[in-house]
C-alpha cells in the first residue's frame, strides 16, 4: 500500500485510490463539516464533496444559524455552534492557537502527542488542553471554560488554575475552580455527540479496510512525533464523505465514548459496558463483519455516499464507553448495522473516554 503525506487542503481528486491513502495534515484548520451558514473572513463557505476549505494563519472563521466542525491536530476537533466565531492565531501542529472571539465552542481531543501544543484563547486568558478530553468556552452570559473530561491550565491576569474534569472557571477577573453539571447539556453537545459517533464508524471502516489492503506499517513519517496512539493521521472516507482520524497502534476513546482503532487492532472489539464509573468488561473477536452493515449504518445515517457493499469495503462501526447524548445511543449494548453503544448510552450523561 502506498502512503502519502499531503495537505488536507487541496481535496481528494478520487475517492476510490484516496480511500487507500494515509493522511497527516500538514497543519491545524481545515473546515470539514458546515452545517447552515458560517464564513471564512466574512466569504460564505461552501463545501464540496473531497473539498474542504483551509482557515489560515490570521483568518476568521465565524458561523450565523449553523454549526462546523474545523480539524486541528490529528484526533483533535474543534466545533462551533450558532453565532459563533474564532480567529486563527496559529496553526502549526506543534503550536496551534485557536482565539475564541464569540459564542461557543467544544474541542474534543482524542489524542495530543507530547509534541504538540494545543491552546484556546479569550481577551486575556490562555487555555491550554494537556490532556486526553472534552472542553467548552462559552463567551455569554458570561465568559466561562468548562473541562467535562481531561485538563486544561489556564492562565490569566490574576495567575493559573489547573482546571480537572467536571471543574469550570470564569474567564476574566480571579480564576477559581467550581463544579458544573456535566449532564446540563445543549444542542451543540448533542451534535458534538452524534459528529462523534459518525466519525469512530468511519475510522472503524477505514481501518478495516487498510488491514484488508495489506496495510505493512506507517513507514516514511518524519517530524512527528506520536502520543499513546502513535502516529495517527487524518484519513479520507469516501463512503462517509469526511476524513476520520486512524490512529498508527492499539485502541482508545473518545471522551464521548465512541471508539477509535488502528489497523493492528481493528479485528478486536471490547466494548466497556457500564462507562466511566463502573461496569463490566466485554471482549470479542468482530473481524469480517459483512460490508453492508457499513453501509446500512451510514444510509441509516443520512450519507449519501455510503455504498459499502458497491465499493468492496469491510468493517464495522463504532463501539461507545458508558453514556452518550439522548438520542445517539442504542441502549442496553445492542448492535444494529454492525454499531455497538454502550449500556445507557442514550441517557443523555457523559461517558468519559481514554486509550488502552
Amino acid at each position: 500500500m502506498q502512503l502519502r503525506l499531503v495537505g488536507l487542503t487541496v481535496g481528494v481528486l478520487a475517492a476510490g485510490s484516496a480511500y487507500a491513502q494515509y493522511v497527516i495534515s500538514a497543519h491545524s484548520g481545515v473546515i470539514q463539516v458546515v452545517e447552515g451558514k458560517a464564513y471564512l473572513n466574512d466569504k460564505a463557505v461552501e463545501t464540496k464533496f473531497g473539498q474542504f476549505p483551509d482557515i489560515r494563519q490570521g483568518q476568521e472563521f465565524r458561523t450565523e444559524e449553523g454549526r462546523a466542525e474545523i480539524l486541528l491536530t490529528p484526533g483533535v476537533f474543534l466545533r462551533l455552534g450558532d453565532n459563533s466565531s474564532i480567529k486563527m492565531v496559529s496553526n502549526a501542529l506543534t503550536d496551534t492557537r485557536v482565539e475564541v472571539l464569540g459564542g461557543s465552542v467544544i474541542v474534543e481531543a482524542d489524542e495530543i502527542p507530547k509534541d504538540n501544543s494545543i491552546e484556546l484563547l479569550y481577551k486575556n486568558s490562555t487555555m491550554m488542553l494537556v490532556k486526553h478530553g472534552l472542553y467548552r468556552v462559552n463567551t455569554e452570559p458570561a465568559a466561562r471554560l468548562q473541562v467535562y473530561d481531561g485538563e486544561a491550565i489556564v492562565k490569566g491576569e490574576s495567575g493559573q488554575l489547573t482546571l480537572k474534569p467536571g471543574k469550570e472557571t470564569a474567564l476574566g477577573g480571579v480564576l477559581m475552580a467550581e463544579n458544573f453539571d456535566k449532564k446540563d447539556t445543549d444542542e451543540l453537545y448533542s451534535w458534538s455527540s452524534r459528529r462523534a459517533s459518525y466519525l469512530s464508524t468511519a475510522n472503524a471502516s477505514s481501518a478495516m479496510t487498510m488491514r484488508n489492503s495489506g496495510y505493512s506499517g506507517y513507514s516514511g513519517y518524519s517530524g512527528y512525533s506520536g502520543g499513546l496512539l502513535g502516529f495517527g493521521g487524518w484519513q479520507f472516507n469516501p463512503m462517509f464523505g469526511m476524513f476520520t482520524f486512524v490512529p498508527m497502534m492499539g485502541f482508545g476513546y473518545s471522551p464521548f465514548g465512541y471508539g477509535w482503532y488502528s489497523p493492528y487492532t481493528i479485528g478486536y472489539y471490547s466494548p466497556f459496558y457500564g462507562g466511566l464509573y463502573g461496569g463490566g468488561y466485554y471482549g470479542g473477536y468482530a473481524g469480517g463483519r459483512a460490508a453492508s452493515q457499513i453501509a446500512s449504518l451510514g444510509s441509516s445515517r443520512g450519507f449519501a455516499n455510503s455504498s459499502a457493499t458497491r465499493s468492496g469495503f469491510g468493517g464495522f462501526g463504532g463501539m461507545a464507553r458508558g453514556g452518550g447524548v439522548g438520542g445517539s445511543g442504542v441502549s442496553g449494548g445492542a448492535m444494529s448495522g454492525g454499531h455497538g453503544m454502550a449500556s445507557g448510552a442514550s441517557s443523555g450523561g457523559h461517558g468519559g473516554g481514554g486509550h488502552r
